[in-house]
């Protein structure tokens, strides 16, 4: 009877045991899904960045230039008629 009931015993716990592990690789699969989708928005989010650096760098040189003299300048007699 006491071998029956460690038989019992020992089954039910590698079921839970196994049910717990296949919850565990559900979740780890997941968060792994979830962590791809952050690690491709970030690289979205880096070139967006770099993208947005570039064309203020341009706008600076524009502006810069535009305030010089030669800019001024340049700028000025378009608007001569």
């Amino acid at each position: 009877m006491l071998k029956a009931g460690a038989s019992v015993l020992a089954a039910t716990t590698i079921g839970v045991l196994a049910w717990k592990y296949k919850g565990l690789q559900e979740e780890h699969e997941e968060l792994q899904t979830k962590h791809d989708g952050l690690l491709s928005m970030a690289a979205g989010l880096v070139v967006q960045l770099a993208e947005s650096t570039a064309e203020n760098e341009s706008l600076k040189s524009e502006n810069d230039y535009l305030k010089s003299a030669t800019g001024a300048s340049k700028t000025l007699k378009s608007y001569d008629c």
